[in-house]
């Protein structure tokens, strides 16, 4: 078992600093932010002086999805971890007596088209609640342009990019995945421990691939690693041999593809072709079986290894892949699909929680997420349970099905996982072979027994 990630301070001061320095840098861009303080504390109302921000009935929730685009490979069954929980909830009594109901919108993956859709679903469809969206750098756009101005509660269940903690957003987005600083930091130690000296990047060009791109190089350089080049790349290109050519042109020993599957399967279809990289690295964004499949399981990549933001072995985390599997089949291995589920069930009971103790919505999002109170789960009993002690005025703490969804100031997770996985071309599958809990209160890193 490596060692280096076994409670390891060092790592977790390593993380902190990643997370100071992206966030200074994102905050010295955004001028207006760090002069007028826009960013509120948990417990202030909107700064623009509205009234109480609280949901109507019957709730509706807009799920910003990506049916089509760089994503599309993960949209479908994030549709149906979002359908799943709607259909739990409403057979468990719905919110305030009446069913909640799900409206969707494909952003196709472009920050434009996401922002169009929000404000279709915010002002057209009258939606409460924005679920989304997948792509960091969409997320990061409707915040800043839909949802925070029109104190709209948004949830993201897969957008890990560190920008978003110093989004101008009103203090209306929050996130159910862990940063990618955190990512960057055990993606550097896993490379350094394969023996891997030098990289290059190929980094979608948004708050993901940037942020998760500079995560990984500071990591990597302070612990003697060389990033030969980090290049961005745009979404929908025909070819991407220029950029090839510039990654690789110092003959790195592998590349490092921080992507999304479908401008990913591109490059790597060039890169294979071309044998300009001995090897490559992986992270959450190509960690799409459907992206080798079409690629053919090229040889090259037998036992290639990556990182991605996972989800701890827990009783809810299992109960909700059989209930996943029963109702729509295979989750196929990828990503975020948990915290997706884990978002609609927080809505609701925010919602329910706003309702009953005619409080802000946000406040009502962080007393139904933190501790303390009756620990409840996902699942149509756990969601009952919840409602009725909602109802009789008892504080409740929601548990769920990826971990605990601890929520701080800035509305990121405190506690999430991180894993290790690699190809394995002969049986065509994407193997996990560790995870660790990252713990931002303590400053742990442990490995966990899934």
């Amino acid at each position: 078992m490596p060692q280096w990630l076994i409670h390891h301070k060092w790592l977790f001061i390593t993380l902190v600093a990643m997370l100071a320095v992206l966030a200074f840098a994102a905050a010295c861009g955004d001028d207006d932010e760090e002069e007028d303080g826009e960013t509120a504390a948990p417990t202030e109302e909107p700064t623009d002086g509205a009234e109480k921000v609280q949901p109507s009935l019957p709730l509706k929730i807009g799920q910003l999805n990506s049916f089509t685009g760089d994503l599309s490979d993960f949209g479908v069954v994030h549709g149906n971890a979002a359908q799943l929980a709607i259909d739990e909830i409403n057979a468990a009594g719905g919110v305030g007596g009446m069913d909640v109901e799900l409206v969707t919108g494909d952003t196709q993956t472009d920050p434009t088209v996401g922002t169009t859709e929000a404000t279709r679903l915010v002002e057209v469809e009258g939606v409460d609640f924005i679920l989304g969206a997948l792509s960091s750098g969409v997320t990061l756009a409707v915040a800043e342009s839909v949802t925070g101005p029109n104190n709209i509660l948004q949830i993201s269940g897969a957008s890990s990019a560190p920008s978003l903690t110093v989004a101008n957003d009103n203090d209306f987005l929050f996130r159910t995945t862990i940063s990618d600083a955190a990512q960057g930091v055990v993606l550097a130690q896993l490379v350094t421990d394969l023996g891997i000296g030098s990289v290059c990047t190929m980094f979608i060009n948004n708050a993901y691939g940037e942020g998760l791109s500079a995560s990984f190089a500071s990591s990597y350089g302070s612990l003697g690693g060389t990033v030969t080049a980090e290049i961005p790349h745009e979404s929908a290109q025909t070819t991407y041999a220029s950029e090839l050519d510039t990654c690789t042109a110092d003959e790195p020993e592998a590349l490092a593809a921080l992507a999304y599957p479908e401008s990913a399967g591109i490059f790597l279809r060039e890169a294979v072709e071309g044998e300009v990289v001995g090897t490559y690295l992986w992270v959450d964004g190509t960690k799409s079986e459907a992206m080798f499949v079409e690629l053919g399981w090229p040889a090259v990549f037998e036992g290639t290894n990556g990182t991605s933001p996972s989800a701890l072995s827990l009783e809810a985390g299992a109960a909700f892949d059989a209930r996943y599997e029963a109702e729509y089949g295979e989750l196929g291995g990828l990503p975020f699909v948990r915290e997706t589920y884990d978002a609609v069930y927080l809505m609701a009971l925010a919602a329910e929680k706003s309702l009953a103790d005619d409080i802000d919505i946000r406040d009502a999002l962080r007393a139904v997420a933190n501790p303390d109170g009756e620990v409840v789960s996902p699942g149509g009993e756990g969601y009952a349970a919840a409602i009725a002690a909602i109802a009789a005025g008892d504080e409740i703490n929601y548990e769920g099905a990826a971990g605990p969804s601890d929520f701080d100031d800035a509305g990121d997770v405190l506690v999430g996982a991180i894993e290790t996985w690699h190809v394995d071309v002969a049986n065509e599958v994407l193997v996990t072979d560790k995870v660790f809990k990252v713990d931002l209160t303590t400053g742990e890193v442990t490995e966990v027994t899934q």
